[in-house]
């Protein structure tokens, strides 16, 4: 009957969702009211979407602090054909690992998720009951691995970005007329059919028990006989008392699990099993209680929260504490079971008895559940008001959660009760993070100012000021000053929040040499510190080094990083990871892949409030559309205004003028440039000149042009290394000096940086050096950067020289190619392509020629990265 009933009001719905789950990115959410029909909607989807595995869960309402629990029930799905992995990931869901060092539940659930083959779906129920760990998971999940689909219901939207979201409203009074018709086998008078609608209000579960109310009483008449029990939540209540208080208890019990064993719940509710199992054997006929298994659970989430509220306030409280006594009298092993005990102490128990549960709740999932942490340290400070050591804890827990608005309230309501000390210093540098995380500089900046003053170590302070007044276009000299001086006597905690304020700090200040020093510091001293906070050492100097335009050692640390992530469970703090494979990506000439992770990416980011690094990371987003043309798209990104300082502002002025000149508007330019250079943030400055120059060679102002490529030059002197590469080129450019692009021809091979590699190669090709210009010509095409392919082109027609497509490599020519990638000298070739060697050599030259490559090693690096 419900079957047929599934998709009454609905068709157009459930196609729309199999089409979204079929292609990816696929994540799937469905809203609505309780009985609205989501769950059917979740069924009918899983069981039509032909070829994909179904991992089905439910979150539940008590999950709020139970780190991973909806995962961990859609993974048992698995236990027949991933039984070794499932163990390893079941250990890891009991055993959190209090020291960082084991592999988390996130990390394994994302490796085995990865392993499946084929197309997989994750349906679960109730997402806005979700844990926020867990919410993160499904976050990457949908990122990171093609080939699964998400699909989950909600009664309200949870922190997820979906592809596709569907709200199902309530039923028509025709959609009504159908449902009620698949019911009872025949359509009732249009005075039913009005009277029903009107008390269930369109939703189908209502419907239903409308439905049943009324055969019950005999207003209606209907041949099936499940009609003529009546409705669900009136047979309910005509329970006698034993059946009611067995359904009460399962309802109580059923917030933190899907079913429950007999002899449990007949201790719970204080009866003998056998009273206990005639009593469900009543429930069952009636449909409020169905068997799964040993266990029982009950028929609908709305028959459960009917139960619930009839317990009443201090009767919900006296069952929380009889199942939370149970639980630690059956002993108390395993994460899952002591998360479940604090979930139920924290509801029913007495403050004497919640706090300690609570606590040893938070402790559990702080290494590897941040904002699970931060849910027990919330509860715990309910118990104990103004207890600034708990409030501390739940700001970090939410910093590392990458929750800064969260992170900004718990540590100023810290700081408000927390006595002078370390942990006031703590909360003092969380609170200014968060606040610049979120752009809110001058309100990071007053913090710091007045926590300044009872810091009992200052360094990490005097560094956030110094970063957040650099980009601000502030002076900073002293600030710095005074905060390296303190870095000798700097608490190890702290040393990573210093150094990493301090290299970005000099970096925004274009002084490559502090910026190394500081980078090469804090990872002197990382191996020594804590998984968390090596965790965080490893991916600041990463992010660091990626903006200062390096890739290599990067791309090491973030590998380093990752093996620490996967015992952790968290990561990403503020969002620098995202943003640092962003800068990577662009760096190695992924740029397709960049751009779909910066979509996937942004959201979240601006979800969260990260909107310092949220514009950053829109900066590379524009660095990659505007060099592969495509402008419209550009315009839209920089229609949406950066946070209100300096560098954001410099940044994305500058964006717009190199936008502007793309599409031929040099006044735009100009004003754009302007507004750049006012900024006065050296980092800024460098990038402005840089578009200067190409604006003034686009007008044919050589003298103009000059006079920017020597300021340009002169201020990249003792710069980054990417200002140093861009210097290179644009003095390359400026004045056919072809040793200037060699040598940054080299720094972008020596790095594997494809496109700066392609420009070095323009500009030699410019200067003379013509079969250069088919090498840049075939990695602008490669990178798909249509308007430095177009002048690469114009630039070889100028040469007399054919342009070429595929590179004109002939078939030979390229099996020539493979065999020098694989390592064959020229007399194995000769022997296997049944060649003469001077064949060989003679082919090998022409490669040489076409491709612009000098050896067989060039060569070898370019079959490698994909590039001939």
């Amino acid at each position: 009957m419900e079957s047929s009933a599934v998709t009454i009001g609905r068709a157009e719905i459930l196609d729309r969702v199999i089409a979204a789950l079929s292609g990816p990115p696929r994540t799937v959410l469905v809203c609505g009211e309780p009985g609205i029909g989501k769950t059917h909607l979740l069924g009918e989807v899983a069981a039509r979407l032909p070829g994909f595995r179904v991992l089905r869960g439910q979150a539940r309402e008590l999950d709020g602090g139970r780190a991973y629990a909806p995962l961990n029930a859609v993974f048992m799905a698995l236990r027949e054909d991933r039984a070794g992995a499932l163990k390893e990931l079941e250990d890891a869901f009991e055993q959190a690992p209090v020291t960082g060092l084991g592999r988390s539940a996130a990390g394994l659930a994302a490796q085995l998720l990865e392993s499946l083959p084929g197309p997989t779906l994750i349906a679960l129920d109730d997402l806005h009951l979700a844990d926020a760990d867990t919410l993160s998971v499904l976050r990457s999940v949908s990122r990171r691995f093609p080939h699964i689909a998400i699909l989950g219901t909600a009664r309200h939207p949870p922190a997820l970005d979906v592809d596709l979201a569907v709200r199902l409203e309530p039923l028509t009074l025709d959609e009504v007329e159908g449902l009620v018709t698949a019911l009872l086998g025949r359509t009732p008078s249009d005075a039913v059919l009005q009277r029903i609608h009107a008390v269930s209000r369109g939703n189908p579960w209502f419907v239903q028990e409308a439905v049943l109310t009324l055969v019950q009483g005999g207003a209606v008449r209907s041949a099936d006989p499940g009609a003529r029990r009546g409705a669900i939540l009136s047979r309910l209540f005509q329970r006698d008392q034993g059946g009611r208080d067995l359904a009460r208890v399962l309802a109580a019990l059923s917030r933190t699990r899907e079913t429950a064993r007999l002899p449990v719940l007949a201790e719970l509710a204080g009866l003998g099993l056998p009273e206990a199992d005639r009593a469900f054997d009543g429930l069952v006929r009636d449909g409020i209680v169905t068997r799964s298994g040993d266990g029982y659970a009950l028929t609908h989430p709305l028959v459960a929260e009917a139960l619930y509220e009839d317990l009443g306030q201090e009767g919900r409280r006296e069952v929380h504490a009889r199942i939370g006594g149970l639980l630690e009298r059956e002993g108390l092993t395993g994460t899952q079971r002591i998360l479940e005990w604090a979930t139920h102490m924290a509801e029913g128990g007495s403050p004497g008895q919640a706090l300690p549960a609570v606590l040893r709740a938070a402790e559990l999932t702080r290494w590897t559940a941040p904002l699970s942490a931060a849910h027990w340290y919330g509860k715990a400070a309910e118990i104990c008001p103004d207890n600034g050591e708990l409030l501390a804890r739940q700001a970090m827990a939410y910093w590392k959660g990458s929750r800064p608005a969260l992170a900004l309230n718990s540590a100023q309501r810290a700081l408000a009760v927390l006595p002078p000390g370390r942990r006031a210093t703590r909360s003092a540098y969380t609170a200014v993070g968060a606040a610049h995380a979120m752009g809110w500089y001058e309100v990071a900046l007053d913090i710091a100012r007045r926590r300044m003053p009872e810091a009992d170590d200052p360094a990490a302070l005097l560094a956030q000021q110094a970063l957040i007044n650099a980009a601000m276009g502030h002076p900073t000299g002293e600030l710095a000053r005074r905060a390296w001086a303190g870095l000798a006597g700097c608490p190890p905690e702290d040393r990573v929040i210093t150094l990493g304020s301090l290299a970005v700090h000099a970096l925004i200040q274009g002084d490559w040499e502090e910026t190394r020093r500081a980078v090469d510091d804090m990872l002197g001293f990382a191996a020594a510190l804590p998984p968390g906070a090596r965790l965080a050492s490893l991916e600041t100097a990463a992010h660091v080094l990626s903006i200062a335009g390096q890739r290599s050692q990067p791309v090491e640390l973030l590998a380093q990083a990752e093996q620490i992530h996967r015992g952790l469970g968290w990561h990403d703090i503020a969002g620098q990871h995202v943003r640092t494979m962003s800068v990577v990506r662009r760096l190695g000439g992924e740029w397709d892949q960049a751009l779909l992770d910066i979509d996937s990416d942004a959201g979240a980011l601006a979800e969260a409030g990260l909107l310092e690094n949220l514009a950053l990371l829109r900066n590379i987003q524009l660095d990659i559309l505007i060099d592969q043309g495509k402008f419209k798209e550009a315009a839209r990104v920089i229609s949406d205004p950066p946070p209100g300082c300096a560098l954001q502002i410099g940044l994305r002025a500058v964006a717009r003028a190199r936008l502007a000149l793309s599409l031929g508007d040099r006044g735009a330019t100009r004003r754009a440039l302007e507004t750049a250079l006012m900024c006065d943030v050296p980092e800024v400055i460098l990038r402005a000149l840089a578009v200067q120059v190409m604006m003034h060679a686009a007008i044919g102002d050589t003298e103009a042009c000059r006079t920017a490529a020597v300021a340009l030059d002169e201020r990249s002197r003792g710069g980054t290394p990417r200002a140093l590469l861009v210097a290179d080129l644009v003095m390359g450019w400026t004045f056919r000096d072809r040793s200037r692009a060699g040598a940054a021809l080299e720094r972008a091979r020596a790095d594997g940086l494809p496109f700066e590699e392609a420009r070095a190669r323009l500009v030699l090709g410019v200067a003379g050096d013509g079969a250069q210009l088919d090498r840049a010509h075939a990695i602008f095409t490669r990178l798909g950067a249509e308007p430095w392919r177009a002048s690469a082109e114009r630039h070889l027609r100028a040469a007399g020289r054919a342009v070429e497509q595929t590179g004109g490599l002939t078939p030979s020519e390229r099996r020539v190619i493979r065999l020098v990638a694989g390592g064959l000298s020229n007399p194995q070739i000769a022997e296997e392509l049944h060649y003469s060697r001077k064949t060989v050599e003679v082919y090998l030259t022409r490669v040489y020629a076409k491709t612009g490559l000098r050896s067989r090693v060039e060569l070898a690096l370019a079959v490698e990265r994909g590039e001939l």
